[in-house]
């Protein structure tokens, strides 16, 4: 057919269509790798598609991946219309007259009347899910003869005289998610052995049961449903509940965990690094940064930024590395941490210990009184790591009044210096955003809430030089001309900043958000793939020399991000989603018997407690200024399904503490 893609043809800003799951999705491709199309689809999202999967081309619709959402929702329209006046039976009846085989887009053609890659696309998905009226033969279909067609419609009936077994599991499946009575005894066990082996492992999940499941609960993810009624009839799986409705493997391979307790960094000369501290929340054992600050006679700073050199210890195409790019980043979830690489290195050997010596990636500026950037340099090195430090510790330092010890000089020095690199970002057109975030944690069925408020000196201290790091190494890259992947963000000009999102690139642009010329990410190279994958890049650089043949080139840099990128998006939704319910649950048995406080959102559209960081649907409540404090009644509660909504109680006269602050 002239619409599919076995000619070789150009397909960046076409639309095209590929096989998911026995379903056409449409995609916009936006880049040709070898073997693969680079594709986004309405949602933005980019992932890399083979080429043997790509079954239609459009080539009279073209966009852009500004455009890529309405130029996707227009074709859904014209294929929606067509596969409503579509009828199978009356093809099937025409074109068995013919003895003869048809592409997909003659049927379309025979069907509707003219030709189209819409209508042929229509036709195309139609034919591949058919299993009465036409036999497939590569990409054409054969109309079956009379014969084999009555055969088997006497089937289609056998199976749905059967069907009366499947009514019945739908109904005691949506009974008990609606938290109606539950299915009897005889029942309930053969449910809990059908959804215990759905769960068991999620690539071999039945067809059917997950219809059945999407039926009884349409708004949530057939797994979690699964979960949730086994939960409900008493049968809980004794395992962390997001982590196993979404498959992640928390154990690693043999072979993985063996080149873990083997890996031996390279002899790096030990150096001296400064006083470097470490500053994270209490519990983290992945400590993949320190920073280190002395005071220069010209009123200026200089600062020490390292990033430890976890490539020093994960062998490039190792078991290690293979695993960590199939995990891409470690999910942090509210009952467990599904982490990239095993604990022996994210934990012990490559995280920033205090007391200990770790080889790390430097990055070394001098910044003036005003904290303009006068010089930087970057260089692996082997350093002492001085102290460990957390948040709440460095927050109170900085408010106290007596300093002198080498810790409080340092955090006094680093502080003043972030504040000036945020004002010369946020002078540069930086919108500078922080909103409370929620730090979850479930033992035991007992959920614990955390307020963090990522404003805090500590946290902004941190931040800052994270970016200023990943500036001077974005920079360095694009000066030497050494691939890289960038994140780049159009000017905004008064625009929406939503629809102007970040994207990849590898070309240097201005990034909006952030405020500086040039930037990438390679700061968490412990818990993010695509951070070890820049590290590396740049680490040859270093040490081989810019015009040396770099250590991943243009084509390998973006099959390897695309794929870690949509892992990473997969993992932040888990990971979103996780909190919310158990917030949720939370609110259910706590906070449903009385008014509590909250924050006005959206003007009066939405409020979020002030205790906690999560926003529901506000009723009853006139306009009001985003921020204002006000008392609201929890009137809906549904953690499985998200659902969160407060009637307006009053206002309230305690200070207001905006959810969202932009600073």
């Amino acid at each position: 057919m002239n619409s599919d893609v076995s000619s070789p043809l150009k397909y960046a800003g076409t639309l095209i269509e590929y096989l998911d799951q026995g379903r056409l999705k449409a995609a916009l491709a936006i880049r040709e790798q070898e073997r693969h199309l680079a594709v986004v689809d309405s949602s933005g999202h980019e992932r890399l598609v083979p080429r043997d999967l790509v079954l239609m081309r459009h080539p009279d619709r073209r966009a852009e991946r500004e455009t890529a959402a309405e130029a996707l929702a227009e074709l859904e329209q014209a294929r929606a219309e067509l596969a409503a006046e579509l009828d199978l039976q009356l093809l099937w009846e025409v074109a068995q007259e013919q003895s003869r085989s048809f592409s997909a887009p003659e049927l379309a053609e025979l069907f509707y009347g003219r030709r189209s890659n819409a209508a042929a696309s229509v036709m195309l998905e139609a034919l591949l899910n058919d299993r009465t009226y036409f036999v497939r033969r590569h990409m054409d279909f054969v109309p079956r003869t009379p014969e084999q067609v009555e055969r088997l419609r006497v089937q289609n009936d056998r199976i749905r005289a059967r069907s009366d077994d499947y009514r019945k599991i739908q109904k005691y499946l949506r009974d008990v998610v609606n938290g109606a009575e539950r299915p009897p005894a005889e029942q309930t066990a053969a449910l809990i052995d059908d959804l215990s082996r759905y769960l068991k492992n999620p690539f071999t999940r039945s067809r059917d049961m997950t219809q059945m499941l999407t039926h009884a609960a349409p708004e949530v993810d057939p797994a979690e449903a699964a979960f949730e009624i086994l939960e409900r009839l008493g049968a809980r799986p004794p395992v962390p509940r997001f982590a196993f409705i979404a498959g992640l493997k928390s154990e690693f391979s043999d072979a993985s965990m063996k080149e873990a307790a083997e890996a031996i960094p390279g002899p790096r000369a030990l150096v001296e690094g400064g006083y470097a501290v470490t500053i994270d929340d209490e519990d983290t054992v992945e400590v993949d940064d320190a920073l280190s600050c002395e005071a220069l006679a010209d009123g200026g700073v200089r600062v020490r930024m390292h990033i430890a050199l976890v490539a020093d210890y994960v062998v490039r195409g190792g078991a290690m590395d293979t695993e960590a790019a199939e995990r891409a980043t470690t999910v942090y979830l509210p009952e467990t941490t599904v982490r990239m690489l095993p604990d022996q290195i994210s934990c012990r050997a490559a995280s920033l210990i205090a007391g200990e010596d770790r080889p790390v990636l430097t990055t070394d500026v001098r910044l003036s009184a005003d904290g303009e950037l006068l010089d930087a340099s970057i260089y692996p090195a082997r350093i002492p790591i001085k102290r460990r430090l957390d948040y709440d510790q460095v927050d109170r330092t900085l408010e106290s009044e007596i300093h002198g010890d080498d810790t409080s000089e340092t955090l006094l020095r680093l502080h003043t210096a972030a504040i000036q690199l945020r004002q010369r970002r946020r002078t540069a057109g930086a919108v500078l955003v922080q909103r409370r975030e929620a730090k979850v944690r479930v033992r035991d069925g007992e959920v614990e809430i955390t307020v963090l408020d990522n404003a805090s000196p500590g946290r902004t201290l941190v931040g800052e030089f994270m970016v200023l790091s990943n500036f001077v190494a974005a920079r360095y890259a694009a000066a030497n001309r050494i691939p890289l992947i960038y994140r780049v963000q159009p000017n905004l000009s008064g625009g929406d900043m939503a629809a102007l999102r970040p994207r990849l690139s590898l070309h240097p642009e201005y990034h909006a958000g952030i405020g500086l010329d040039f930037y990438a990410q390679l700061s968490s190279p412990i818990r993010r793939y695509a951070d070890l994958v820049l590290q590396r890049q740049l680490l040859g650089a270093l040490e081989h020399g810019t015009r040396h043949t770099p250590t991943y080139n243009e084509d390998e840099l973006l099959t390897v991000l695309a794929g870690a990128e949509n892992a990473e998006a997969s993992g932040r939704e888990l990971e979103r989603r996780a909190k919310r319910y158990w917030i949720l649950r939370y609110l259910e048995r706590h906070a449903v018997d009385g008014p509590i406080l909250a924050y006005v959102a959206r003007e009066g559209l939405s409020a979020e407690p002030a205790d906690y960081p999560v926003r529901g649907t506000l009723h009853g409540a006139p306009s009001l200024p985003n921020g204002m404090p006000i008392k609201v009644q929890v009137s809906r509660v549904d953690p499985l399904r998200g659902w969160l909504s407060f009637d307006f109680i009053g206002r309230a006269e305690e200070a207001a503490s905006p959810a969202i602050r932009t600073i």
